[in-house]
Parts: C-alpha cells; sequence; structure tokens
C-alpha cells in the first residue's frame, strides 16, 4: 500500500514503505503533444523571412510551458492517487492508477479561471480540500467530493488561504494557513501580512486563530495525536531597490533591441551573432528561477550555495530559516523544509527541495533524491464525511 507520495516539478512520486516509483501526468504529456502539434500546424505562418517582415515571426520548436504538479495524494487501499496540477493558463484535479498506464485518467475538474494549489486528502470518504486560486494575490480553500467533482468554497475574503489539512480525528475541523492582502490607499497589492494558523469547524462554521505572531508566518499545518505542527519563517521580505531597477531600464532595452537583431540574423544567415563559447549555464546542477514556496519567492541556486556550504551532502535549495516546528513548544525538528506529513505511526515525512526524509523517533533516514519536490502527503483516512456532503 502507498505510504507516502510526493510531487516532484511536473512528476510524481509515491512510497510504499521499501521502494519508491515515479510516474507523470498524462494530461501534462497530452497538453504539451496537442499545443506543439497546433504550433507545427500553423508553422508556414510564422516561420521564413516573410513572417520576420510581418513582424509575425515565432519558432514553433521554442514553445515553452509553465507545469507543475501542486500536489498528490494516496487514494483507496490500492495504488490510485488523486493530483492537481497547472500548466500555462490551464489547472485542474484528477485520478489515476500509478501501475496501469492503460487505463485513463479521470476527470475530476479543469479550470483556466481558476488555480488548484497543495491540500490534504480524506482517502476513506474520497474528499479533499485544497486551495484554490482566484486572480494574482488571493485564494480561498475549498472541499472536494472527487467521486462527483462537485465542491464547496469554506473561506473567502482579501486573503490568500492555503495548506488545508483535514483532521484525522474528525473530518468536520479544516486548520489551514491564511495571509491578510495589505492594500495601498488606491487599493492596489502592498504586501502580505505574516501567514496565521486557522481552525475552522465545518458543522458549527466556527472560526479560531490558533497560531500567530508579528515576528514568524506559519504554513501547512498538521496535527497529529492531538499536536500541532507547521513550516514557520521569519516575518517580511526584503524589498528590491526601486533606484537601481530605474537605472537599469535603458539596459534591458538594449537587450530586447540586441535580441532581436539576433534573431533576424539567425533566420536570414542561419548564425547567431554571439560567439559559440561554452555556455556557463551548462553543468549547473540547480535552476536559476525563482520558485514559490510557503508564499515567498526562493532563488534555488542562491540557496543551493548557501546549504552547500554547510557540508552537508543532503542538502536542499530551501533557505535553513523554514523551520519544522511543533508550535505550541516552539521545538525546531528540522530546518530547510519546503512541506512535510505526518504518517499514522508518527513517522514524519519531509522534504527539503532536493531529498525526502523521514524522521521518528529523532533518527533521520533519507528516503530518496528528488530535483524540485516542494510538496508530500502522507495517506489520511475518516469513515466520516465531512456534513457539507451529507445533502
Amino acid at each position: 500500500m502507498i505510504e507516502l507520495t510526493f510531487a516532484d516539478g511536473e512528476e510524481m512520486g509515491a512510497y510504499d514503505g521499501e521502494r519508491t516509483i515515479t510516474f507523470k501526468s498524462a494530461f501534462i504529456d497530452k497538453y504539451k503533444n496537442n499545443a506543439q502539434d497546433i504550433a507545427r500546424a500553423k508553422a508556414w505562418k510564422t516561420t521564413g523571412s516573410g513572417a520576420v517582415f510581418r513582424e509575425a515571426y515565432s519558432d514553433p520548436s521554442a514553445l515553452t510551458f509553465e507545469s507543475s504538479v501542486t500536489g498528490v495524494y494516496p487514494a483507496g487501499d490500492g495504488d490510485e492517487v488523486v493530483y492537481s496540477f497547472r500548466i500555462n493558463q490551464t489547472s485542474g484535479i484528477y485520478k489515476r492508477h500509478i501501475s496501469d498506464e492503460k487505463t485513463p485518467e479521470t476527470h475530476v475538474i479543469n479550470s483556466v479561471d481558476l488555480s488548484f494549489g497543495g491540500g490534504s486528502f480524506n482517502a476513506a470518504k474520497g474528499e479533499l480540500a485544497v486551495s484554490v486560486g482566484r486572480g494574482y494575490y488571493n485564494s480561498d480553500i475549498a472541499l472536494f467530493d472527487v467521486a462527483t467533482g462537485d465542491y464547496k468554497t469554506i473561506t473567502e475574503g482579501d486573503t490568500a488561504d492555503e495548506d488545508p489539512f483535514i483532521s484525522d480525528e474528525d473530518p468536520d475541523i479544516i486548520y489551514y494557513a491564511s495571509r491578510a492582502v495589505g492594500r495601498d490607499s488606491h487599493g492596489d497589492f502592498a504586501e502580505f501580512a505574516p501567514s496565521a494558523i486557522y481552525r475552522l469547524n465545518l458543522a458549527t462554521m466556527q472560526l479560531d486563530e490558533v497560531a500567530s505572531s508579528n515576528k514568524y508566518g506559519y504554513f501547512k499545518p498538521v496535527v497529529h495525536n492531538g499536536e500541532l505542527y507547521a513550516i514557520r519563517m521569519p516575518a517580511g521580505k526584503k524589498r528590491g531597490n526601486p533606484l537601481l531597477e530605474i537605472v537599469l531600464i535603458p539596459y534591458r532595452i538594449l537587450q530586447g533591441i540586441a535580441g532581436f537583431i539576433n534573431m533576424f540574423v539567425n533566420v536570414f544567415a542561419g548564425k547567431s551573432l554571439t560567439s559559440s563559447g561554452s555556455n556557463p549555464a551548462k553543468g549547473r546542477d540547480y535552476d536559476s528561477r525563482k520558485i514559490a514556496i510557503a508564499g515567498n519567492l526562493v532563488d534555488v541556486e542562491k540557496e543551493a550555495r548557501k546549504n552547500s556550504s554547510k557540508k552537508d551532502s543532503d542538502y536542499g535549495f530551501v533557505p535553513k530559516s523554514y523551520e519544522l516546528v511543533k508550535v505550541e513548544s516552539g521545538e525546531v525538528l528540522a530546518s530547510g523544509v519546503a512541506d512535510f506529513d505526518i504518517a499514522t505511526d508518527g513517522t514524519i515525512y519531509y522534504t527539503n527541495g532536493r531529498r525526502i526524509f523521514a524522521l521518528k523517533d529523532g533518527v533521520k533516514r533519507k528516503v530518496c533524491n528528488t530535483s524540485l519536490c516542494l510538496r508530500v502527503s502522507c495517506r489520511h483516512s475518516h469513515n466520516k464525511s465531512a456534513d457539507l456532503f451529507n445533502f
């Protein structure tokens, strides 16, 4: 039986206590193949010298896809999983069997208006709690019946509500992290308040704040044996230098002009203006893109360099200030944590982006290596359904 599942970029993985297997989303693969087929079919309109002069030139082989699995959860007693994803402007939730490539994935929901993030799944009753993004800054918590695709939004407001956790003791209790949106006098976004953790009782609709601080932000609440665990990080972040950004404007304009000229020469001469020297990006182990982890943008390459100086061969790219803690006591269990979950036997599984570890009784062991792991999920089940679906 699957004990743990994880999202590794746009791939997924499962661990049964002994071995780890990886698999992909059929929807993401199909989306990419369809987009490439369409681009090739229209290539005659956007290639060649005529397309350059019409300012319609584009390289059909240069399609870009921003895709990731945002959550994957053990489902049922076999090898079925439920997962959520994003690819370009599309987001959705599907079910699939890990070992059966011939059986089509089961569609739960797709959307171009909403974005489905991480959450937790009650495997016994097929109920999934996830964050649902709307716009750039706001997200709500929604509860899905994955068998029917029906869902109800259970939070709302000018907030970013994330990482819902369905209580193992009572599925009517949902814990989640929430960041209030701060706006200026014109109503434009200014910044987020530090993330706090809330508890919502679906039976009574009572909402309680259970962890908050001006000094720290708390993300990813998990409750085990009545004790609250979370990822804690320093509140606030460094702002960019606006004067430097203004100074760099002419330079970036020149970069754009040079890029266009280089493309023009490449089309007609078949060669690039730039020299054929060695690519400085070649051979790098870490992606230099910034990625969002627990509400903040993290420079993957920069943080990996920092962590590698600690002489730790199992280092990741998550800042050491992202700590897994017992909220009430403040005890730090691990640092550099992107995500975690707790199995029924008390084993804590967590990831630093490049590795997944298991922690139990103070003993840590490595489960597997990953490339860009930001989500891990254990099996959770409760025979009682949330009252929202007891019509």
